[in-house]
This record gives structure tokens, C-alpha cells and sequence, in this order.
């Protein structure tokens, strides 16, 4: 103990007790944690040990665990390690419950590198003491190593568990896919290892299972995979084999090719419908740039799988298919249906990645039919719907239909909504738009972004270098003229919108 610690001691120790009638007892104490921590009051929740301590009594490792449960949910690293030496110096052994819930501060922790640090001083600290662990601890820990992106660790735990007769199971894995995610480069094909692991293993995947995959499929690729390779070394089962004719499926058992398939068109090769032989030393990340999902069974192919295993999908499974489709109107509208035929219930927020993915495409057109098809759904746009049907607004009578619009819903548009409206404006060098913008902006007050007003600053120095025709011919002359006025009229109000935006 540090001397202000010591002072205190004997002067609790030279005073009178507080009658035990008059104090809390452990179980009220107990409560008390509990009921800050639901309130996720976590500071009130530390404070009821400052109570216990003036009360001159003495917390047991069950109160020090509530906290730490409550702290490591929000990832709090050092404050939950603070809390375990503390409990350590009241001579308090620490137990399962105390262990699980500092390994999965780790692993809900921002900060990688504090988080890391502490869990391998632990992890060593327990294997020194020979401390026994449970299949909890190892699940965590794998998910604590999985999420922070340290995947060798990750399948080092579970070889661990594995000869250590620990049972395995979904959990494990789907923590391993954790893993397989942060790794961009290569993360696809540890997926599939870990997918034709569960197989052998017998163990069913789940919603939760498929919904990984599928980011796996969306956020990584397949590292160097080839035809031939061996996902898990011993077992031939698992040899990507090539077959033809047939639909490429590298979730079937054995995983298969197809020797025909889509390629990147800039190959040097004679192509017919962009599909060619594919040869032993082919690049698959290539086949995946055109449709992720060729490789997995296609969209048929991925979802009679999850009905074959008893998994029903859901608005997350829609949402990352959406991701992994072609990127065309007929494959959306498919998908659609199937959440229709599935009595999958799509929120706005689906429609408003649609009306996105439409726009950033260029097809505005179909962009707009996704508003009817959600109101046909009994679904209201909200502002992030307005915000992505901004994007199509390529003119100033669409801008002028889509304000009104907002307007008539009961909704102001931000200043992002705004934002992409100007930048419209100014890369389509359309004056008579960017004019009436700036003067919505005035008469509104909206104040415009940090982004918006470097753009509109940007448009207003490159005016000099926008071609004016040279010519006597009377309708260029007038087209001339009225591009003069236009950047003069844009100069005036461009002085008086800079006057508004520095108020």
C-alpha cells in the first residue's frame, strides 16, 4: 500500500465502525452495480466500490467481475486491467469469470496494439501458472486474436483446443472468419479452409455463419489460389478439382472450378461472351472482379445451400448479396424477389443502397423506380433516401422537382444533400444550377460544408479556362454573350454567398 492508503487504514482503524444495520449489504452492493451498469452508468458503477470502501467493508471477486463485465464490454482495455490489479491487492483470486471477461476487453478494444499487448502478457501469465481453461476462454481468445487481425494466432488457438480435446464449435469458427476477414489479400481462401473444416467436423453453419462468408466473399480475395491447390493440407477432399460444363462451387465438397468462366476482358486471349479456357495457372481473383459470387454457386446457387442447411436468410443476408451481384437492373430485381419469396422484410435503408447503387452507376432512371417500389411496400423515404436520390438530380429543373419534394415529406435537406447538388452543378458547368443553388443556400441559410465551398472556390478560379467560342456566326455570338453573363452574373452572387458563409 502507498502511504495515503496506509494513513487511511489507521484512521478506519482508530474509528468507530459503522453498524452493520446501517450499511448495504453485499447483495445490495451487488445490485447496485448491476443497476448502473444496465443504465450503462459505468461511472456510478465504479463508485459503489469508493461506497464499500468508506463502509470499511470488503468487496469479494464476484463485484470486481460485475465491473469488469460491464467495462469490457465497452472494450475499456486498461480500466479493466486497473480493476484486476486492484482486486489482486486486496488479495482477491481472480477466477474463470474474471479471465473471460478481461479477454474479451481485448477483444472488443479500438486500440489493436493495447489491446494485443495485454492479451499475450495474460495468455503467457495463465500458461506460466498452468491456470486451467475452458472452452469460453479459448473462444474468446480466438476472437479477441481474429478481430484484431491476427489470424496465425487465431488458428494456433484452435490446433491448441484441438489437442487439448477442447470442443470446437460454431462459435470457434465463426470467430475464425473474424480472422479471415481482416485480411484483404487473402482472407477468402482462409474462409474457405475454415468452411471445409466445419464440414468435415459436421458442425451446421449458421445465419451467423453464411453472413460472415458472405463479407469474406464481399471484403477479401482468394490470395494466390489455384486449380489443384489443396485448401487443408492431408485431405484430398478438399483439392479444388476442375470440372466441365458444370457451375463453379468452391463451398462444394470437393470445391470445383468450371473450365469455363468469365474473365477480365483485357486478357490477351480470343474470347467468345468474355468466357475462356481457364488454365492451371489462372489468376481467380480475376474471375471475381466482374461477379463475386461466381465462384460460390451464383445467387441460386449460394441460397439453396443455406435452405439445404436449414438457414433462413435475412435484411443483413439481402444487403450483403446486394454487394455481391451483378451490378445490373435485372440481377437487383431478382434479388428483390427472392426477399419477397423468402417473406424477408426490407427496410428503407435496403431501398436506399439500391437507389445508391443505381446512381452511381449512371442509371437514374431506374434509381427513381426504387422509391415507387418501397412505397409500394408501405415504406417512406427518410433523409438518407433523399440524400442518395440527390445524386441524380444531373439538371436544374430535376433539382429544382427534387427540393420540392423534400419540402412536400417534411424534410430540410443538410448540407450534404446540398453538397452534392453544387458539386453537380459545378462539374457539369451548368450556371443557370449553380446559380439557383447559391441563392437556395441564401434565402435557406444553409450553411454550406468545408467540401462544398472548396468546390464552389475551385469552380470560380477555373472560369478563365472555360473555352469561349471565337466566331461572327449570330448564334455562337449569342451563345458567347451568354456565357459572359452567366460568369458575370456568377461573380456578383458568388461575392454575396461568401459574405453569407462567413457569418
Amino acid at each position: 500500500m502507498d502511504e495515503r492508503e496506509e494513513e487511511e487504514e489507521k484512521f478506519q482503524d482508530t474509528e468507530a465502525c459503522i453498524p452493520r444495520r446501517l450499511k448495504p449489504s453485499l447483495g445490495q452492493y451487488a445490485e447496485m452495480i448491476k443497476s448502473h451498469i444496465s443504465k450503462k452508468d459505468l461511472n456510478s458503477a465504479l463508485q459503489v466500490l469508493d461506497l464499500i470502501k468508506e463502509n470499511r467493508d470488503k468487496p469479494t471477486i464476484y463485484l470486481y467481475n460485475l465491473l469488469l463485465y460491464g467495462l469490457a464490454k465497452q472494450g475499456d482495455v486498461k480500466q479493466c486491467f486497473s480493476l484486476y490489479n486492484k482486486a489482486k491487492k486486496y488479495k482477491l483470486q481472480p477466477n474463470a469469470a474474471t479471465y473471460t471477461s478481461l479477454f474479451n476487453a481485448c477483444a472488443l478494444s479500438n486500440n489493436s496494439e493495447v489491446a494485443l499487448e495485454h492479451l499475450n502478457k495474460l495468455r503467457k501469465l495463465l500458461y506460466e501458472r498452468q491456470l486451467p481453461l475452458n472452452d469460453t476462454h479459448y473462444n474468446v481468445m480466438v476472437k479477441a486474436y481474429s478481430w484484431h487481425g491476427q489470424i496465425v494466432n487465431a488458428f494456433q488457438l484452435a490446433d491448441e483446443m484441438r489437442d487439448r480435446r477442447i470442443p470446437i464449435g460454431e462459435i470457434t469458427y465463426n470467430s475464425l472468419f473474424h480472422g479471415a476477414i481482416s485480411n484483404k489479400e487473402a482472407g477468402l481462401r482462409h474462409a474457405l479452409i475454415i468452411w471445409h473444416l466445419m464440414h468435415m467436423k459436421n458442425i451446421k453453419p449458421s445465419l451467423i455463419t453464411y453472413n460472415l462468408l458472405l463479407r469474406a466473399i464481399r471484403d477479401t480475395n482468394l490470395g494466390n489460389l489455384k486449380p489443384d491447390d489443396v485448401l487443408l493440407s492431408g485431405f484430398s477432399q478438399t483439392r479444388v478439382s476442375m470440372l466441365e460444363g458444370e457451375k463453379p462451387d468452391l463451398l462444394a465438397s470437393p470445391p470445383t472450378l468450371s473450365t469455363l468462366l468469365p474473365m477480365k476482358k483485357e486478357q490477351n486471349v480470343m474470347q467468345h461472351d468474355t468466357d475462356v479456357v481457364v488454365q492451371k495457372s489462372v489468376n481467380l481473383n480475376d474471375v471475381l472482379v466482374s461477379n463475386r459470387l461466381i465462384l460460390f454457386g451464383g445467387l441460386e446457387g449460394f441460397l439453396n445451400r443455406m435452405s439445404n442447411d436449414g438457414v433462413k436468410p435475412n435484411i443483413k443476408t439481402i444487403t450483403l448479396l446486394l454487394d455481391l451481384i451483378p451490378n445490373t437492373v435485372s440481377a437487383e430485381n431478382l434479388l428483390v424477389k427472392t426477399a419477397e419469396e423468402k417473406n424477408i422484410e426490407l427496410d428503407i435503408d435496403f431501398f436506399n443502397m439500391l437507389i445508391k447503387r443505381r446512381s452511381i452507376r449512371f442509371d437514374y432512371k431506374a434509381a427513381k423506380e426504387v422509391v415507387s417500389m418501397a412505397e409500394r411496400k408501405g415504406l417512406s423515404p427518410n433523409i438518407m433516401t433523399f440524400g442518395v436520390l440527390a445524386l441524380g438530380c444531373q439538371e436544374c429543373r430535376q433539382a429544382k422537382e427534387f427540393l420540392e419534394g423534400i419540402e412536400i415529406f417534411g424534410y430540410k435537406p443538410n448540407s450534404v444533400i446540398i453538397g452534392t447538388l453544387v458539386g453537380t452543378a459545378c462539374y457539369k458547368k451548368n450556371f443557370e444550377y449553380l446559380l439557383f443553388m447559391m441563392r437556395y443556400m441564401m434565402e435557406n441559410r444553409t450553411r454550406p460544408t468545408a467540401q462544398t465551398i472548396e468546390i464552389v472556390k475551385k469552380f470560380s478560379k477555373e472560369l478563365s479556362k472555360i473555352e469561349k467560342p471565337i466566331t461572327t456566326d449570330k448564334y455562337r455570338y449569342r451563345k458567347l454573350k451568354r456565357l459572359e453573363d452567366d460568369i458575370k452574373t456568377f461573380k456578383e452572387q458568388y461575392l454575396k454567398w461568401q459574405k453569407l458563409i462567413k457569418k
